[in-house]
C-alpha cells in the first residue's frame, strides 16, 4: 500500500481566484461588441448612396483603437491599416478631418455635354480632385485592407458558441442531443450543481471552456472519453465512489488528441475498487496532456491489482505530459499489489510495450 498526503503549494492555477478568472465571460462579451465595431469602421469609411466619398480620418483612428481594442488583432494589421490611411490624406490633398469637399455646381446636361467631348478638347468634366485621386490610388489599398480585416474577423467568429448555464443544458452535450454536438464549442456562464442522476458525457471532441465557474456534486467522470479541450473549470463536492472503471474528475480517458488544463478541485474524493482502474483529478488514464491542476482538501484512492493513483493523471501512458501540478492537504493512496502513487502522475509508462511475437 502506498499513502502519500501532499502539503505542496507549489503554483496556482488560472481559477484559483476571482482576480485570476479569465474573465467570467466578461472579456468574451467583446468578441460580439468586435463584430460591431468593425461593421460600424467598414460603414464609416465606405460610402454607399453618396457618389462622393467624405473621410473623417481623426474618426476613422478612432474607430480602429475601438476595433482593436475589442479583437485580437496583429499590431502589423493595424500599422498597415494607419499608415495607408495616412499616406492617402497627404498624397490626395484631402480636406481636413471635419471639412467636407463642397459638390460641383454642374447639371446634368454640363456632364453630358462634356463626355461628348472630343479627346483632344480643352473643357474636362467637373469634379472632385481630392476625392477621386484618394479613390483611386493609395485609398483602395486601405479599403481593400478594411474589408480583408471585417471577413477574416466575421469567418473567425463564424463558428457557433453554445453557453452552458444549467444542469439540463449540461446534459445535452453530446449524442444526448443532436443540437448541442461533441465537436461543439462551449462556454459555461454559471455555476452548476449536479446530482447523483447526471451522466457524463460520452465522447467529447469539442472545446469547453468553463470560464472559472463551478460543476459541484459530480458522482461520476465530467467526460467519459476527451479528444478534445476542457480548460478553466472548477469542480468541488465530486463524490465518486466505488467505481469499477478508470475514472478522472475532468475526464475518464485523456485521449492524445486531449487537453485538460486551469482545473481547480476542493473537496473531491474517488475510489474505485478494480484491477487496473487508475485514477486522476486531471484524468484516470492520460494520453494526451493535462495541464495546471490545484487540488485542495481531496483524496484520490484505488483499492485494485495495478490500479495507478494521482492527482494529475492515475496512469500517464507514453507520450502524456502531466505537468504544473498543485495539492493542498490532499491524500493519494493505492491499496493493491503493484499500484503506483503520485501527484503528477500515479505511474508513468516510458514507452509502450508491445507483445512478444509467437514463434
Amino acid at each position: 500500500m502506498i499513502q502519500q498526503p501532499i502539503q505542496q503549494p507549489t503554483q496556482q492555477p488560472i481559477c484559483d481566484s476571482a482576480s485570476q478568472c479569465s474573465g467570467n465571460g466578461i472579456e468574451r462579451s467583446w468578441l460580439g461588441h468586435g463584430v460591431a465595431v468593425s461593421k460600424a469602421f467598414a460603414k464609416s469609411l465606405i460610402p454607399t448612396e453618396d457618389p462622393c466619398l467624405s473621410f473623417n480620418s481623426r474618426k476613422a483612428v478612432e474607430d480602429l483603437v475601438r476595433l482593436a481594442t475589442a479583437t485580437i488583432l496583429p499590431a502589423s494589421s493595424i500599422l498597415f491599416i494607419v499608415k495607408d490611411m495616412a499616406n492617402a490624406r497627404s498624397g490626395s490633398g484631402l480636406p481636413g478631418p471635419d471639412a467636407k469637399p463642397e459638390l460641383p455646381q454642374t447639371s446634368k446636361e454640363t456632364r453630358e455635354e462634356a463626355q461628348e467631348k472630343e479627346p483632344g478638347s480643352k473643357d474636362v468634366p467637373l469634379q472632385q480632385p481630392s476625392t477621386a485621386r484618394y479613390q483611386g490610388s493609395e485609398g483602395t489599398k486601405g479599403l481593400l485592407a478594411l474589408g480583408t480585416l471585417a471577413s477574416s474577423f466575421q469567418y473567425a467568429n463564424s463558428k457557433t458558441i453554445y453557453f452552458i448555464n444549467d444542469t439540463e443544458t449540461l446534459l445535452k452535450i453530446g449524442q444526448r442531443d443532436s443540437g448541442f454536438p461533441e465537436d461543439g464549442i462551449y462556454q459555461q456562464t454559471a455555476n452548476i450543481n449536479v446530482n447523483e442522476s447526471h451522466i457524463p458525457i460520452g465522447t467529447f471532441t469539442g472545446e469547453y471552456d468553463g470560464q472559472c465557474y463551478t460543476i459541484s456534486g459530480l458522482f461520476d467522470c465530467f467526460v467519459n472519453t476527451l479528444k478534445g479541450n476542457i480548460s478553466d473549470l472548477k469542480f468541488t463536492r465530486a463524490n465518486i465512489k466505488n467505481s469499477t472503471k478508470v475514472t478522472g474528475l475532468a475526464a475518464c480517458v485523456v485521449e492524445k488528441s486531449g487537453t485538460v488544463s486551469n482545473i481547480w478541485a476542493e473537496n473531491v474524493h474517488i475510489v474505485s475498487l478494480s484491477d487496473s482502474a487508475h485514477v486522476g483529478i486531471g484524468g484516470g488514464q492520460v494520453k494526451g496532456k493535462v495541464t495546471n491542476i490545484m487540488a485542495v482538501n481531496s483524496n484520490v484512492i484505488t483499492k485494485g491489482k495495478e490500479a495507478s493513483a494521482g492527482i494529475g493523471g492515475g496512469e500517464v501512458k507514453a507520450g502524456g505530459k502531466v505537468d504544473h501540478t498543485t495539492a493542498v492537504n490532499c491524500h493519494v493512496t493505492t491499496k493493491g499489489n503493484y499500484a503506483d502513487a503520485g501527484i503528477g502522475g500515479g505511474m508513468l509508462k516510458l514507452e509502450e510495450r508491445l507483445p512478444t511475437p509467437r514463434r
